[in-house]
């Protein structure tokens, strides 16, 4: 219901010409949109899970960026000019998380064709182990064999799960919850991750020569570094920690690999689903971050805490209407819900055997 009262008032804001003055104002001139992207289809991706963008949307969206005269700067630019109050109009930074292959592949390319700078949250244990991210590599084979009613593997199961959408979900968790309890090496994970495809009669060999679900290879992860793309913190095993120790031992496991893929010290932090616990913040600017981004959608405002900043996750369920209602600000002027983030994205705070997610 709210959702289509926004839609309505979008609409009138836009026919009233209100969205053009709200983005040449000086109160949106003074604040910037950082828009947060996760993957850009190079398979079936995007028909498998809403934070996937196919390549046709994620080209829209940057003529939009166009079309709208944003000022798209990168990140490090864009809080300086914010502390000083010289941001120019509409001004937007780029970010993706985790750094999927399809980066590489689809989404840079285009970066490039619009001459956008870029910030990759990197995460980077499965940089160095290249094979599929077990969590979302599950879900995506339970999705890609749904064609088949019941799913049965007696190892794991009790008994035959649906593979409804219900379903579905349920048996993820039930295979995660399966690798957790037995500690399961990164190659065990991958090992129950081709069998359940063998079970689901998906050509499991196929998709890792697709890559899907890979991140970069550290020689990828080197060109893009050489080609401009600026290289953050995204954690190493893509986990956040209670106590202060494990969390700088994980912040100093992922800087290590980082600035030897880029060549420099990595600054800025992106929590791993938007999650993050109260003392998470202190810790950050104790470790000497210089920024940490959310997922609460808004517009980082002079004055806001640079450790908890907002920031757009743009997947396919958002309108080309709302997308453009952001550029200008006008979206940022309504109420809106806050993202609920899982603590399934805290590790444990001994230190973690198994690998990441």
């Amino acid at each position: 219901m709210l959702k289509k009262v926004k839609t309505r008032l979008w609409r009138l804001a836009a026919r009233w010409d209100l969205s053009r003055r709200i983005g040449g104002s000086a109160w949106r001139r003074r604040r910037f949109l950082i828009l947060g992207y996760h993957g850009i289809s190079s398979y079936q991706e995007h028909e498998w899970g809403p934070l996937y963008l196919s390549a046709a949307m994620f080209r829209r969206r940057m003529e939009l960026l166009r079309e709208h005269r944003c000022a798209v700067l990168p990140l490090g630019e864009a809080l300086a000019a914010g502390r000083k109050g010289t941001l120019p109009e509409r001004t937007v930074v780029l970010t993706f998380d985790d750094g999927f292959h399809d980066f590489h592949g689809v989404a840079f390319p285009i970066l490039q064709e619009f001459g956008y700078p870029v910030t990759l949250y990197l995460t980077t244990y499965y940089v160095e182990f290249n094979r599929p991210v077990f969590d979302p590599m599950c879900s995506y084979l339970l999705w890609a064999g749904r064609h088949r009613e019941l799913l049965q593997w007696p190892e794991v199961f009790h008994a035959p799960v649906p593979l409804d959408d219900s379903g579905r979900q349920r048996a993820a968790a039930v295979i995660r919850r399966f690798a957790l309890e037995r500690n399961c090496s990164a190659r065990e994970k991958d090992d129950l991750l081709a069998q359940l495809a063998c079970r689901l009669a998906v050509d499991y060999q196929e998709l890792c020569r697709r890559r899907v679900l890979h991140l970069l290879t550290p020689e990828e992860a080197s060109t893009l570094a050489a080609r401009g793309v600026d290289l953050e913190y995204h954690t190493h095993r893509h986990r956040l920690y209670r106590s202060r120790e494990r969390m700088f031992a994980e912040l100093e496991d992922n800087r290590r690999r980082i600035q030897a893929y880029s060549g420099r010290e990595p600054r800025h932090f992106c929590y791993t689903g938007g999650f993050y616990l109260p003392q998470h913040p202190a810790y950050l600017r104790e470790y000497g971050m210089a920024s940490a981004t959310t997922c609460d959608a808004g517009l980082c405002a002079p004055g806001a805490d640079p450790m908890v900043l907002p920031r757009l996750v743009d997947t396919a369920a958002l309108s080309e209407l709302e997308f453009a209602a952001w550029l200008t600000g006008t979206a940022a002027l309504l109420p809106r819900r806050r993202t609920r983030a899982s603590e399934g994205q805290l590790g444990d705070d001994r230190a973690d055997q198994a690998g990441a997610r």
